[in-house]
């Protein structure tokens, strides 16, 4: 399975046989959000996050610019400028803005993309319930240590040493987890990812992508990583809300002094509004105020 250089380059001219529709109403179909990261000068730091995004036809792709500078986004390759937005092109982004495409499958499995001020920064969007090729043998994934997700597994031996991208979305198709790694000699991989952070507090229901390939191929595998939480300490924050709630008095609560505008954060974590792990984090930030 081995990509010869002139079969890449019929891959990328691809993008210019693929009709897109865009619409600022869609139907049925998720949306799945490219973020545009920080833009740091013709570097090798990309800015797409992901940069390769596996889709169903049907699917609403949307642009989210969250650097501090402007991008636009141009369907096509930089050294075909004469067919760039031809299929589609979104505004001007500015910081904070975004843009939407419906996408619908044609003939084509793929189409390329660039940031028409920044072209050295490119991305692909592919349907990956058409692509041609299966090539994991196998994926696993399993929580270790209480808080750390193992992925691993192997795919075909024609892939060795090439890079790969992991995505994990939560319910909500909101891209919380992006890396890119390289395959092992053996075609094998294994990727550690901590999951103690406050990110993955909110939600148990996760889809995993593993992305790689020309032409790009992705398998999906659903996952179910348990919400930490302390009901005794949830029990007590909505106790203490229903007491309090008419008092502004300083309280102490767990042992550690809190100012009382604190109360209503207790209140949201009684109230299963916001995580264990941010309330954690709240206290000892206090522990340590009063420390210092």
């Amino acid at each position: 399975m081995t990509v010869t250089f002139s079969l890449y380059l019929l891959l990328i001219g691809l993008i210019f046989s693929i009709s897109i529709l865009s619409s600022t109403a869609f139907a049925e179909g998720n949306t799945w959000t490219v973020f545009l990261q920080q833009y740091d000068g013709i570097s090798h730091k990309e800015l797409f996050s992901p940069i390769e995004l596996p889709i169903k036809s049907g699917d609403t792709v949307n642009w989210k610019n969250y650097d501090s500078t402007a991008h636009k986004i141009v369907s096509g390759i930089p050294s075909h400028p004469e067919s760039s937005g031809k299929f589609f092109s979104t505004m001007i982004l500015k910081p904070g803005q975004s843009e939407s495409v419906k996408l619908e499958h044609t003939d084509y499995v793929a189409y390329y993309y660039f940031c028409e001020i920044h072209p050295w920064f490119t991305g692909k969007v592919f349907f990956e319930e058409f692509s041609p090729y299966h090539s994991t043998k196998n994926m696993t994934s399993e929580i270790v240590d209480d808080k750390n997700l193992e992925v691993k597994g192997n795919v075909d031996s024609d892939f060795g040493t090439l890079p790969y991208e992991v995505l994990i979305y939560n319910s909500k198709n909101n891209l919380i987890f992006h890396t890119m790694k390289s395959f092992n000699k053996d075609a094998s991989f294994d990727v550690l990812i901590d999951t103690s952070s406050s990110i993955w507090s909110h939600d148990s229901d996760y889809s995993l992508k593993l992305v790689y390939g020309i032409p790009s191929e992705a398998t999906t595998k659903t996952l179910k990583i348990p919400i930490i939480t302390n009901e005794k300490l949830q029990t007590k924050s909505h106790n203490l809300c229903t007491d309090m709630a008419d008092k502004k008095s300083d309280f102490v609560f767990e042992g550690v002094s809190i100012p009382y505008w604190y109360k209503d954060p207790l209140c949201w974590f009684g109230n299963n509004l916001i995580s264990f792990k941010e309330i954690s984090d709240g206290l000892n930030f206090f522990t340590k105020s009063h420390m210092s």
